[in-house]
C-alpha cells in the first residue's frame, strides 16, 4: 500500500509564521520552543515540523515575509511628486513594520551570529535595500530641487538613516521607555530632521 503524502497547506504555514511572530515579539526567540509554538497553534510538534523542521527555518521564512512587506513600502512611495509629508508618511509605515517584527530588530545581532544562512540572506537584502534607497533619495532630491550630493555623501546619508531605523527600538528600550505610538512618532521626526537638509529645495 502506497503511503499517504500530504501537500503542505500555505494557510497552515502562514498561521505558523504569524503565531511565531506573536510569540517571538512577546517572549523572545530563545524562550519559544517548537513544542510551545505547536501548543499555541493547537497542532502536534510533528505537524509543525512537517512544514518547518526547526526554529531557524521559521525565522528565515519570517525574514522573507518581512522582505515582501518592505517591497510594498517602496512600491507605494511616490518620488515624482515628492514632499516632506510624503517622506513622513513613508517613514511611519516603515516604523509600523519595525514594530510588527520587533523581535527581529531586538535580536538582530544574535540571530545573524547563530545562523549563517540567515546572515547571508540578510546581508544580501541589506545591500539591495541600501542601493534602492540611494536611488530613491536621488529621485526625491531631484523632484524637490535640492542640492546635488557626492556619491560618498549620498551613501553615508542613506547609511545613517538605515542604522537609525534598525536600532531605534533597541535605543528606546535601553532608556527604559515603553515603546508605543509616541516613540514610533519620535523616530519619524528624528529621521525627518536627518533627511531634511539633503532633500529640501535650495533657497
Amino acid at each position: 500500500m502506497t503511503p499517504k503524502t500530504y501537500k503542505p497547506s500555505q494557510q497552515t504555514k502562514n498561521n505558523i509564521l504569524q503565531k511565531a511572530i506573536d510569540l517571538f515579539n512577546e517572549h523572545g526567540t530563545a524562550v519559544v520552543s517548537l513544542n510551545s509554538l505547536a501548543d499555541a497553534l493547537g497542532i502536534s510538534t510533528g505537524n509543525l515540523q512537517y512544514h518547518y523542521h526547526n526554529k531557524e527555518e521559521i525565522i528565515r521564512a519570517i525574514l522573507e515575509v518581512m522582505f515582501k512587506d518592505w517591497n510594498a513600502v517602496y512600491q507605494e512611495m511616490d518620488t515624482e511628486s515628492f514632499t516632506m509629508e510624503t517622506l513622513r508618511r513613508t517613514l511611519r509605515i516603515n516604523f509600523n513594520l519595525v514594530w510588527k517584527y520587533r523581535f527581529f530588530y531586538r535580536e538582530l545581532t544574535a540571530l545573524l551570529r547563530n545562523d549563517e544562512i540567515l546572515a547571508k540572506r540578510y546581508a544580501a537584502i541589506q545591500e539591495q535595500r541600501l542601493a534602492e534607497q540611494e536611488m530613491l533619495t536621488k529621485q526625491m532630491a531631484r523632484s524637490t530641487g535640492a542640492r546635488s550630493m557626492s556619491k560618498a555623501e549620498l551613501h553615508n546619508m542613506v547609511l545613517i538613516g538605515w542604522v537609525l531605523s534598525n536600532s531605534w527600538l533597541s535605543y528606546v528600550e535601553s532608556t527604559g521607555r515603553t515603546v508605543d505610538e509616541t516613540t514610533m512618532d519620535d523616530a519619524v521626526e528624528v529621521l525627518i530632521q536627518h533627511y531634511k537638509p539633503y532633500l529640501e529645495k535650495i533657497t
